[in-house]
């Protein structure tokens, strides 16, 4: 089964309009594609596509590296203790829930990789769980979460707020599902930022996702110290904090994770696991420095690999992302999903 797919799911009878979702403990059929609401008029700008830019779609890993990994996978004692090991992450990643686990991704700056972690994670869970699972941006600037997915719709978390859908036909309209059922709501429709995205407006948006969905990873903006950083991260079961590899990315991130001790968010730091992203395939920074620095308050502090596939900036193709990339995504997904079902959000 290929990276993001969803494994089948039995059919169930649909819902009769109107009615209320199924339990979560209900696997949820699987949904016919939602209509799509009335084009609207094209702007004067329209948003071009990341792909316009791209000269190439890179492998994250050169075609000798993946024939040399596959080799290695196949045989011994390595590929029976990888066998146990990721059976070991599919049933964490699986667990059944009894509400929506909200995991919110934040980093201190911008550039961090943030917006890419957390599409990667959405699609790691939306594989791995046979119920729903959104990934929301709620970065009110210009959030690249849809674009990484390659998800277009023109509806956003302020029209399924101002909304107040009552049942899951009516909040699915304002939702787009890519081909691997990953669901997406973005802040603002394309091409726009979504500046006028308040506290009030994440609360109602975030509240009617969590009846309708086991899981919400929410892509906040960059920095942690604004209202709307405050509601997300008040409301979140876990937290994935995006750190580039660099050494300024170190020390900020050090700063951080003293500041939510004294912000009132500290007991979020014990479902905190920390994402340090390389920038670059050189080395530049001492990233084994930079993770004991940054696990020394206990959280987690699991590495990213540079990977070229990434680094084009466009929508991600599973298959191009390299297999340390997945690895490394796999690992941090199985440990916050894990860590958000330690009680309820602080």
């Amino acid at each position: 089964m290929p990276p993001f797919a969803s494994p089948p799911r039995a059919a169930s009878p649909p819902a009769a309009s109107g009615s209320s979702a199924p339990p979560l403990t209900t696997p949820p059929a699987d949904e016919p594609p939602v209509a799509a609401p009335p084009a609207s008029a094209p702007s004067a700008a329209a948003p071009y596509s990341a792909e316009e830019f791209a000269v190439r779609n890179p492998h994250g890993d050169p075609v000798l590296r993946r024939f040399g990994r596959g080799m290695r996978r196949s045989v011994g004692a390595a590929a029976a203790r990888e066998a146990r090991e990721t059976a070991a992450l599919v049933a964490q990643l699986g667990a059944p829930v009894a509400s929506c686990r909200r995991i919110a991704v934040t980093s201190i700056r911008g550039g961090a990789g943030k917006s890419t972690i957390a599409a990667l994670i959405a699609g790691t869970l939306c594989r791995h769980r046979r119920d729903r699972v959104v990934a929301l941006d709620a970065d009110p600037g210009a959030g690249s979460l849809a674009l990484r997915l390659g998800a277009r719709g023109d509806r956003s978390l302020r029209d399924l707020a101002a909304a107040r859908p009552r049942t899951w036909d009516e909040a699915a309209v304002h939702l787009t599902r890519t081909d691997e059922n990953l669901w997406v709501l973005p802040a603002a429709p394309p091409g726009r930022v979504g500046d006028d995205l308040d506290r009030a407006t994440y609360a109602t948006g975030a509240g009617v996702l969590g009846r309708y969905f086991a899981a919400s990873v929410i892509d906040c903006g960059a920095g942690l110290g604004t209202d709307l950083h405050h509601a997300v991260l008040s409301d979140a079961h876990a937290q994935i904090f995006v750190v580039p590899g660099t050494g300024d990315g170190a020390v900020s991130a050090h700063a951080a994770l003293d500041w939510f001790a004294r912000s009132g968010h500290g007991p979020l730091l014990s479902r905190t696991v920390i994402a340090l992203v390389a920038r670059t395939p050189y080395g530049d920074a001492d990233l084994g420095k930079a993770r004991e620095v940054l696990g020394r308050g206990g959280a987690p502090v699991i590495e990213v690999p540079y990977d070229r596939h990434l680094a084009a900036g466009i929508a991600i193709t599973p298959d191009h992302v390299s297999a340390s990339v997945l690895d490394a995504v796999t690992e941090i997904t199985a440990e916050a999903f894990g860590r958000s079902l330690w009680g309820d959000a602080s």
